[in-house]
């Protein structure tokens, strides 16, 4: 996978500098006819310039590729060996290798004439000689290119003009080889893959070996390691692009040798410190590097984005990542219960302080909901800057520790209100608890990125159970104080007193004070439920025909009652906002009833009352009427008659059903 990864780019060239190519003697001079080898041989190679009246110095180092282009070599005087050696010791390398080329070839092509074998195994051995000293100095060169490309960059391209000379021989030898089938024993001498075992072998000991860990500093290790490579590997990898790269042809593609090395030591490392055995935080820090880091870092030699992230992905092996994401993983999912239990445990502690829950913005509020979403965020977020993917992964084991978390939270909230229905805050943290349920709930719906259908109904399943306990617990609450007044409601001493009505306005105000802490669409919900429940319970007092008044001025005595109670009970709830207007006329248009006289006027308003309840029964009408204690049969007949007449405006659509609840059914 590495290799196909390597061909996918092209090192970026920093310069591309030219030098005058080395002079050429081309004096034509006819090559000797008694010799077939070194005929063929001649006129392969090209000449080599050399001035005799110029001295060896550093100077003379003209660093470029020789053109082999068929010509002669005659005019060019060969070297001594020891002047070829003392060309190398002057670091005059490409000269040197010109000659020593040359001096080679000329053995090589005398070696059919030469009968004296002792010399010629003599000479052969110097040229060797010459060659092993040649490449013992190219080579230190190349090994520390890291250094010479900034302090003598010449030094590093003249290296590099001697490789791809040795090359351009290499090839020659190759191609007379096809022609007449011999060739020199020493060749190819193949300078290619010496220079670049040369290369990995610099890297290498470049990035060198891990420092060594202690168990008690285990954590810092890791840090450690990575931070000391990726340092390592930001300033080599400057130094390559801006110094080394300019010393190469742009088609030898440098860059490509140097990420292939440096990706392979890199991977080298990481596979030791996986091994070591990685928890926890260890996991992430390393996780981050390899995804994160690491592309962002061998992107500044590729230049190509898709080939870093190819790399980053083949830095280790499958099984290892695979790993390391289940540790990680397990991580995240171990560290988010943690935090999220001890959200709960401050939270429960809160709730026995007996103290008043905070209200911001008007409603009570608790840290607990935002410390279970910056818990789920964080972790998001945190896989996010490995992969998408992983953030993906997170999201959903996230909510499945969110739902643990819930029932957790359940569990918490019934244990206080088994043992604390008496603490003075009861209801505020019972109000609390839904608004807690209330912001997740509206962060899990509001949450694009939850793809998990089930997952997230298991969620909201659990919220949805969790609110409808603290609604049940808040008004079974409240209506267990209204109970006893509700039961002196349409009475004889009721006639007489307006305090079951006040008391129940009392109490109506002090915990409609404190449900308008509730989140909405809760209070709402809430608050619909009490006005209604509320009016029903007043209808279930009339529906017990405990009074039967035969004069007019006692029906319009009941009737003002009931009347003025209604208003009383619709402007609180207009107060604390209730929605349920609908509710407003039913108590009045009873009231009309009972106070009208006229059998068509009464008629009239039973059939509005219809219209408005569209579940009104006879037997409500009737328990309505019995107040009016002196009507008689034939009158009520004729009103319940309405009764049957289909009212085709009438509003099904809403549930409108005050009538038929099993309360009022009952009370009949």
């Amino acid at each position: 996978m590495l290799v196909s990864t390597m061909k996918k780019f092209k090192n970026r060239i920093v310069g591309d500098k030219k030098a005058s190519i080395l002079e050429a003697d081309c004096s034509g001079i006819s090559p000797e006819p008694n010799v077939k080898k070194h005929n063929k041989l001649r006129a392969i190679f090209s000449p080599f310039s050399h001035k005799k009246e110029k001295t060896f110095d550093s100077t003379d180092n003209i660093v470029d590729i020789v053109e082999i282009n068929g010509k002669i070599w005659d005019s060019i005087k060969v070297l001594s060996e020891k002047d070829i050696k003392e060309l190398i010791e002057q670091k005059q390398y490409f000269k040197a290798d010109c000659h020593l080329i040359k001096l080679e070839h000329e053995q090589y092509a005398n070696d059919t004439t030469e009968t004296d074998e002792d010399l010629i195994k003599e000479k052969k051995k110097g040229i060797e000689s010459l060659y092993e000293l040649l490449s013992a100095e190219i080579f230190t060169v190349v090994k520390n290119s890291m250094n010479i490309s900034k302090e003598d960059p010449d030094l590093l391209k003249m290296a590099v003009q001697v490789k791809i000379q040795e090359e351009k021989a290499d090839q020659t030898y190759l191609q007379e080889k096809e022609k007449s089938g011999g060739i020199a024993e020493v060749r190819p001498r193949e300078w290619e893959s010496k220079w670049l075992s040369i290369l990995e072998q610099s890297v290498n000991e470049r990035l060198g070996e891990l420092p060594s860990v202690s168990d008690v500093d285990k954590d810092k290790w890791v840090i450690e390691c990575l931070v000391q490579h990726h340092k390592k590997l930001e300033k080599d990898f400057d130094t390559i692009v801006n110094c080394i790269v300019p010393c190469y042809p742009q088609e030898y593609n440098i860059c490509e040798k140097y990420v292939e090395y440096y990706h392979k030591k890199s991977s080298s490392h990481m596979e030791l410190i996986v091994e070591s055995g990685l928890k926890g935080k260890e996991v992430y820090a390393f996780l981050h590097w390899i995804y994160s880091c690491y592309p962002k870092l061998m992107s500044t030699i590729t230049q190509w984005e898709d080939t870093s992230q190819e790399l980053a992905n083949t830095l280790l092996p499958e099984r290892m990542i695979s790993h390391l994401k289940s540790e990680y993983f397990s991580a995240l999912q171990s560290d988010a219960k943690l935090h999220m239990d001890k959200s709960l445990h401050i939270e429960e502690k809160n709730w026995k302080s007996e103290e008043e829950p905070i209200v911001l913005n008007g409603y009570y509020h608790s840290e607990l909901p935002i410390d279970i979403i910056q818990i789920i965020e964080g972790a998001i977020q945190n896989a996010r800057t490995l992969s998408n993917e992983m953030a993906d992964r997170a999201l959903d084991i996230m909510l499945e520790e969110t739902n643990s978390f819930l029932e957790s939270f359940q569990r918490s909230a019934e244990n206080f209100e088994k043992l604390n229905l008496n603490q003075t805050n009861f209801i505020s943290i019972i109000i609390l608890i839904t608004n807690c349920c209330e912001v997740i709930r509206n962060y899990i719906d509001t949450n694009e990125k939850i793809t998990n259908a089930e997952v997230k109904e298991k969620v909201l399943s659990i919220l949805n159970e969790m609110e409808k306990k603290r609604k049940d617990i808040l008004l079974k609450t409240l209506f267990c104080k209204l109970k006893p007044h509700c039961k002196k409601l349409v009475t004889e001493k009721w006639l007489k007193s307006s305090d079951p009505m006040n008391k129940m306005l009392e109490i109506l105000e002090e915990d409609l004070a404190k449900l308008a802490k509730l989140k909405a669409p809760l209070y709402q919900n809430i608050l619909r439920e009490i006005h209604k429940q509320l009016v029903t319970e007043y209808i279930i007092r009339i529906m017990k025909k405990r009074l039967n008044c035969k004069t007019v001025d006692q029906q319009k005595k009941v009737a003002d009652q009931i009347e003025n109670e209604a208003i009383q009970l619709q402007k609180l709830f207009t107060f604390y906002r209730s929605e349920a207007t609908y509710l407003e006329s039913a108590l009045l248009k009873i009231a009309e009833i009972i106070r009208l006289k006229d059998i068509e006027a009464i008629t009239m308003e039973v059939a509005a009352l219809f219209q408005d309840f569209p579940d009104v029964q006879k037997q409500h009408v009737g328990a309505i009427l019995h107040i009016k204690g002196n009507m008689k049969k034939s009158d009520e007949k004729e009103i319940l008659n309405i009764l049957n007449t289909p009212m085709n405006n009438a509003d099904t659509s809403v549930d409108l059903k005050l009538f038929t609840s099993s309360s009022v059914l009952k009370a009949l």
